[in-house]
Parts: C-alpha cells; structure tokens; sequence
C-alpha cells in the first residue's frame, strides 16, 4: 500500500507540473504573439504533450481519489452485500474497458511512433504514450478499490458483468448469421444503461458503449479506440478546461470567493427572500470565473449556507434555489459546457460566450420573481436590513475578485487572446490577485487549487476522449443521420426546437451535462441549421435545456450533489425545487421564442 501511495502521489505530481507548464508556454505565447507579433513556435506541439498527461493521468488519479462523475444515487441507497456487488460490478466494468483498450494500445502506439510532431520533431509517442500509462495506473487503482471491498461482492459484480457481456456476444452470433437485424445499439444502450447504475465513472460507460459496438458488428478494428482517445482531445480550445478550473480553484481556497459574495449579501440581501436573491446573484457571477458548476454549488452553497440557517430560510428552499441557479449558470463565460460545444462544432468559442450572457440572465430573473412569489405572506424571511455604508464598503475587496470574468470575455471580444490564451491570462491574474493583493496564497492551498483543478480538468477532458469513441460508433451505425431525418421531418423550425429541448431535458436527466453535448450536439445541430434555425441560438438553447436537465428532480445527477453540500434531503427538497424550475423552463421558452435574446449581444460585436 505504500509503494501504491507513492505511485499515486508522483502520479498526482506529474499531473500538476504538466498544467503548471502547459500555463506558462501558453501564457508566454500569447504575450509573445500579442506584443512581438510572434509566438512561440513549439507552444502547440507541447501543448499536445501536456494536455495528454492531464487527461490520461489527471483521470486516473480523480478516480482514485473521487467517485465524482458518476450516477451514485442507487449506491447510495444499499448497504452491505449489496453496496459491495453493486460497486464493484462498476469496478469490473472499469476494469474491462482499461484491459480492453490497453489489448488495442500497442498497435496504435507503434504506428504513432513512426510519426514525427510538426516543430518539435519528434515522434508522436509521446503524446500517445500516456494512454497507456494511464489506462494502466486507472486498472491498478480499480484493483485497489476492489481489494477494498467483500470478496462475496465482488464474486457476485463479476458474475453479473460477465453475464450482461455473455449477452452481448450471444447477440453477436445471431447479428452475424443475420438472424437479428435489430440496431444494435439498442442492447448496447441498455447494457450502457445498466451500467450507469452501479456507478461506473460516466466516461468509462461513454467509451464502453463505442467498444462494445466495434465488438459485436466489426465494423472497425479495436485499435480505433486508443486513436479516438487521442483524436477527441486534440482541439486546442480544450486547453482552457483545466485553466478555467485552475481560475476558480484559486477563487476558492484563497478567500476570493467568499469576498465577492459577501459583497453580493450587502447589496441584495435585503429584498424578499434576500438571502436566497443573493445566492441567484452570486451563482450568476461566480459562474462568470469558475467554469466548473461542481466549483460554483461548492463555493456560494458553503459560504451562504452559514447564513441562511442563522436567518431562519428552510434549507430545502435554500438548496432547491441553488440547484436551480446552478442550471441558470450553465451558459455563463468560462461555461465549460459551451467550451466542450464550440470544441466539437464549427461554433465560434467567443461568440458562444457572449451569446450566453443575456438568456442566463433572463433565466437569473425568472427565479428572483418565483423567489418574490414565494415569499409572499412572509413564507420566507428577509435578510439583514440595507445598509449604504457596509454595501460601498464591501465593492473594494470585492473588486479584483469581479474583475476575472471581464478579463475572459474581454480578451476574446477585443480579439487579444483565443479561449484558450484568455484562460491563461485570467488564472495568472488569480494567482497574482490571490498572492499580492489578498496575501492569501500559501504553498499548501496553492498546491490544492492545483492538483483540485488538474485532476477534474483531467477526468473532464477523459470524458470527452470517451465520448468519441462512442460518436464514431454512432457514425459509423448511422443512428445520428436516423435521428437527424426524424426531427428533419417536423415541418416547424419551432416545433422542431421545442421538441428536441424537451428531449435535452430528459437526457440531461440522465447523464452528466458534458456527455449529453458531446453526444448530441453533432446530430441536432446540422438539422437545426437546415430548418433555418441560428446555430449559434441552438447551441445556447441546447446547453440550457441540458443543463436545467442536470439539476432537475427527481432524477438529475448535479441535483443530488446539491442535496449533499446543502444538507438537505432530496425528497423533502423535490417540492420546492420544482417551483424554481419551472420558472427556468418558463424562462428557456422565451429564448426559444425570441432569437434577438441569444443573438444581440455577439452580432453587436460583430461575432456569428
């Protein structure tokens, strides 16, 4: 256990100088090109090194530490026998796709190594080296969390995974000799869907899905699944994951965070329902510098909730507002979400940062009214009484704090920096902010911003490598021009929106918000833009109606999480949790509605 600790620990390390590095180079190119005019010329060919050792080893080492990013409600629910089968059935299944995807690594690894990187010059190796390092360190730890666990247990995981796969290759043998002529990724999606209940990381389901097709149909050899690993992370533009988390990391650990909201009680605590008006307003701007919605519940959830218990407000109401302003955020510069669309869509980055603001804000506006209804007859109490002197007094500390989110979106619009490069610029203005001006920033809360920041940046960008593995199966079984010709088939460009939100929203149910883009977005999108429809509002709608998916009860994942940080019960929460979504939905129905909300802000400044 020691020598497997220490694995980790360097591991861990690895990880952090990579983002480190990766920060710097990018931070330099892009004030070397902005102010020479010319940047450093190997800056993207490292990049590609060190974004590989994020996602492979970043993921790994999350794994390892957390059970994040993963559907744990029905986990949670059993204990004993139970917990420990179902559990490492999950385990099993990580097990099965790391072994499976090494099995297929060392043909693609020594194709890549007869390739050369454009300036570096030299083989691609290594940038494709740490997909297997990693999937090898992610099965030592899948081992680890299975020595944990009763042997009965996890006799009764295997059996069950080996049982689900048996299955499969029994409708193999029929699809082969043509006596099924079912689709199949039907089985598959219900295999996937099985697997999503023992509360397997939701990246390793995405690349199971993909690996299971190229099993049972042959249709493309294993080895396409390292080579989608790796091509599904090759934009640029990805780079800014980890940096934005860096950013709100940073906001986090040094106090930065607390400040601004602190801030936001003072000017509008006082309303009816103030409190919970000013955790909508604190989660509006706070997801304006974090990026991540995990990061903003966290943050503004543990800061407010000392007050609002003190203050009388039920904490079902108080974490129902949170989830619900959460989903709000989901749209708001640096969203991770509308990072993750642009990556694999022709959609402009910038553009879709800007057109994001005012239908968030629209959003933000539909809550604080169903906050005023339902603080009618004083059903809600009101926060401390206004005071002009404290309010004035608290903008000051505040304000470098507020000025992270200016320098993203103002980076891009003013056309100095790319996403990317703009990332750079506001987690090294947080680390001055945080170390100069607030003197906040030791070693060690440095060191856990890193590390926080590059391990979930790392398990993020895993899943999106995952997620390619499963596009290209879709592709190539043309499920997506399937689905492309049924909603094709709606005469109404607004039906057709309607509809294909409504669906946004179930599937956000049931996934993460990240995966359900990745898989839709590419298939709904082309359509959109046949019906007449403006990509750029499709996008933003879609991300919304995913995103208030997430945090809906009684099913969605980010609402649970919620649950937890605010400690509340889920089933006592659902009620009033479901007022405040309605006013999202309500609100999301406007943007569909009316274009000109989505679109104004980035046509203004000359973005499409």
């Amino acid at each position: 256990m020691r020598a497997l600790r220490a694995v980790a620990l360097a591991n861990e390390t690895l990880v952090v100088v990579a983002i480190v590095i990766d920060l710097f180079v990018t931070f330099a190119n892009s004030i070397a090109r902005y102010a020479f005019n010319s940047g450093i010329h190997w800056a993207e060919d490292a990049s590609m090194v060190t974004i590989s050792i994020i996602t492979f080893l970043g993921s790994a080492a999350y794994f390892r530490r957390a059970e994040g990013m993963a559907y744990s409600a029905l986990l949670d629910l059993t204990t004993g026998l139970r917990h420990d089968a179902l559990k490492s059935s999950g385990l099993w299944i990580v097990l099965g796709v790391c072994a499976l995807s090494l099995y297929a690594f060392p043909p693609f690894f020594a194709g890549q190594m007869t390739q050369t990187m454009a300036v570096l010059n030299v083989s691609r190796g290594v940038v494709s080296g740490w997909i297997g390092i990693g999937l090898l360190l992610m099965t030592v730890f899948a081992l680890e969390k299975l020595a944990a666990l009763r042997l009965a247990g996890v006799a009764i995981g295997f059996a069950g995974v080996a049982t689900v796969v048996g299955l499969l290759m029994v409708f193999r043998h029929f699809f082969d000799s043509g006596a099924i002529e079912t689709d199949p990724l039907i089985p598959i999606a219900i295999a996937m869907f099985a697997a999503f209940l023992t509360g397997a990381p939701i990246a390793i389901i995405l690349a199971l899905g993909g690996a299971f097709y190229f099993i049972v149909t042959g249709d493309a050899p294993l080895v396409a699944i390292p080579a989608a690993y790796q091509s599904g992370i090759g934009s640029f533009v990805l780079l800014a994951v980890p940096f934005f988390m860096l950013a709100g990391a940073l906001m986090e650990v040094s106090g930065l965070a607390g400040r601004m909201i602190d801030m936001v009680q003072h000017w509008v605590g006082h309303w009816a329902g103030g409190l919970l008006q000013a955790q909508v307003v604190a989660m509006y701007i706070f997801s304006g510098i974090s990026g991540s919605k995990a990061a903003d519940i966290a943050t503004v959830g543990s800061v407010m909730k000392g007050p609002l218990r003190q203050r009388g407000y039920p904490p079902t109401e108080s974490v129902a507002v949170l989830a619900a302003a959460a989903a709000m955020g989901e749209v708001i510069p640096p969203s991770l979400a509308l990072l993750i669309l642009g990556s694999i869509t022709n959609l402009s980055v910038g553009s879709l940062f800007l057109a994001g603001l005012v239908p968030a804000a629209l959003l933000a506006i539909a809550m604080s009214v169903a906050i005023v209804l339902r603080s009618r007859n004083g059903r809600l109490p009101r926060g401390p009484r206004f005071d002009l002197g404290r309010a004035v007094g608290s903008i000051p500390g505040s304000f470098p704090a507020l000025l992270m989110p200016v320098i993203v979106v103002g980076c891009i619009v003013g056309g100095v920096a790319s996403p990317t490069e703009s990332s750079s610029f506001a987690t090294i203005y947080g680390l001055l902010v945080a170390g100069v001006v607030y003197r906040s920033m030791r070693l060690g809360v440095l060191w856990t911003a890193l590390r926080d920041a590059a391990l979930t940046g790392g398990m993020v960008l895993f899943m999106v490598a995952a997620s390619n593995v499963l596009s290209q199966a879709i592709v190539i079984d043309g499920l997506g021009r399937t689905l492309a010709r049924s909603f094709g088939s709606l005469q109404s460009p607004m039906a057709f929106l309607f509809l294909s939100m409504a669906a946004m929203v179930v599937i956000g149910f049931v996934l993460e918000g990240f995966p359900a883009i990745l898989i839709s977005a590419p298939i709904l999108l082309p359509v959109a833009e046949k019906m007449g429809i403006d990509p750029l509002q499709y996008g933003i709608i879609l991300t919304m109606a995913v995103g208030i998916g997430v945090f809906m009860p009684p099913v969605g994942i980010g609402y649970y999480v919620a649950c937890a940080i605010g400690d509340a019960p889920p089933n006592a929460t659902m009620r009033p949790s479901m007022v405040y979504n309605v006013s999202l939905v309500l609100g999301l129905m406007v943007v569909i509605l009316f274009p000109a909300i989505t679109l104004f802000v980035p046509h203004y400044f000359d973005f499409h």
